[in-house]
């Protein structure tokens, strides 16, 4: 499952998805994984959570991104459910751009029963398709 949290700039999208992240972290069974593109949320997250500074490990593409979370997943088969924030700015591309992630991110879920919780910034009108089937 992949849920989408979106809204325009400036409109508390991260504190909404570190919030859901830390409930979420209080009754969880296995690994919760926090991906963003800094370590500035070391300490907003409960710390069960494994925090991901994406920026150390070069990642540049949609294919990259998909890769890295394959090769987590393959290493620890206990996580179940991952957070990621900020993608849009550590690619350097529009939200309407992520297709090949999400539709990575979708099979990944179904292979792996794995949960997504991203942030997608616009107006709701101005996401495409691909996201807009992941608002809640």
């Amino acid at each position: 499952m992949i849920q989408v949290i979106y809204g325009e700039k400036g409109t508390g999208k991260t504190k909404i998805i570190v919030d859901a992240a830390n409930a979420y972290a209080k009754d969880a069974k296995g690994v919760v994984v926090y991906i963003d593109r800094s370590n500035h949320r070391l300490h907003d997250l409960h710390r069960s959570i494994r925090l991901v500074d994406a920026s150390h490990y070069g990642l540049t593409s949609q294919h990259d991104i998909l890769s890295f979370i394959k090769g987590m997943l393959a290493a620890n088969f206990d996580i179940e459910q991952i957070y990621m924030d900020g993608i849009t700015r550590l690619l350097d591309c529009n939200v309407s751009e992520l297709a090949e992630l999400y539709q990575g991110l979708e099979q990944i879920s179904k292979e792996h029963s794995v949960n997504f919780v991203i942030t997608a910034s616009g107006a709701r009108e101005e996401l495409p398709d691909f996201i807009i089937k992941h608002v809640k």
